[in-house]
């Protein structure tokens, strides 16, 4: 049994976890993160240098007759997702809207060396379909995308359950904070799934001179760790409060050439010239210690603003985003 909250009511977020260690209360916490996949498969046209195609010229006859070449092609992404409803026959998640709202088109332009005929499109894909997987969640499948603002980076996806013997997973079970109440030093504990592992980290607060770009944390965060949840303590462990959800990190796109196959399916001699085909790939070079934080007062406007429409299809969240709130 957890020991009693030791407590410093100054009504202030701790900068730093005081006398209690909150082991148990933080395994109670993780039950509600959950790992969230998304898989999407797009129809991409590409055309010709020659061809001219443009934004306009798109919807003048088919693709397929102006396309030099059709495919599929198949896009993943994988995140962090917290249980926020899981009563009434229904399952809701909230994440980062770029975890799991892939763009219905994807656009590829020419590159000429005359700046003003730049404006030509290489190839467009389509979205034809997406799936949501959530991972742990018994009884729970075809998740849908209930609500999603790309700007605020958050989305919030569900499911319909059926049968009989329903075994409802346990929704987060502490309070939601106020993140207006944070300061330069405030401490948080951030959990998700980099690297498709369950863990934890701890971060120090920066405050943003903007407010709608949310808060900073020195916090490791990886690939997976998109929508991953942000813990602050008020007055001592275990009082733990949810004060945001984590959205980026800083990164530095690098473009390389790549062979055909991977590494992992083919063994290259490297003393042996290469003459197969090569890619251009891309990778992220992280700044490890630059994380960005939604608030979660952004989380409860944007769940203020999609309210009518989620309890409209049986989500009613009130229980989370406002009566859990106790400041």
């Amino acid at each position: 049994m957890p020991g009693p909250a030791v407590t410093y009511a100054d009504g202030k977020y701790d900068t730093e976890f005081k006398e209690g260690k909150g082991s148990s209360e933080l395994a109670s916490i993780l039950q509600s993160v959950k790992k969230v996949n998304t898989y999407v498969q797009y129809r991409t046209y590409v055309f010709s240098n020659e061809s001219h195609i443009t934004l306009n010229s798109l919807g003048q006859g088919s693709l397929t007759d102006k396309a030099v070449a059709s495919l599929i092609t198949n896009e993943a992404a994988s995140g962090t997702a917290l249980l926020i409803k899981s009563s009434d026959m229904r399952i809701a998640l909230l994440t980062c809207a770029h975890v799991v709202d892939l763009p219905d088109t994807v656009i590829s332009w020419s590159e000429y060396s005359d700046l003003q005929s730049n404006k030509y499109i290489h190839s467009i894909s389509i979205k034809e379909k997406q799936r949501l997987y959530v991972r742990d969640v018994p009884q729970s499948n075809d998740y849908v995308l209930l609500a999603s603002d790309q700007k605020k980076d958050l989305a919030i996806i569900g499911c319909k359950l059926s049968g009989e013997n329903i075994r409802y997973p346990e929704i987060f079970p502490y309070p939601i904070g106020n993140s207006d109440l944070l300061q330069w030093g405030s401490s948080v504990i951030l959990a998700g799934f980099p690297a498709s592992q369950l863990m934890i980290t701890r971060g120090i607060v920066s405050l943003s001179p903007d407010p709608d770009a949310g808060f900073l944390t020195d916090a490791p965060f990886n690939e997976g760790f998109s929508g991953g949840i942000a813990l602050a303590v008020m007055d001592g462990v275990p009082n733990f409060e949810l004060v945001g959800i984590g959205k980026s990190v800083s990164a530095r796109t690098e473009y390389f050439l790549k062979p055909e196959k991977e590494n992992y399916e083919f063994a290259y001699n490297p003393s042996v010239p290469y003459s197969g085909s090569v890619y251009v790939n891309q990778k992220k070079d992280i700044n490890y210690g630059v994380t960005w934080i939604v608030p979660i007062n952004k989380v409860i406007q944007f769940y203020t603003e999609n309210r009518n429409s989620l309890i409209g299809e049986g989500y009613n969240m009130d229980e989370v985003f406002l009566n859990k709130r106790i400041r």
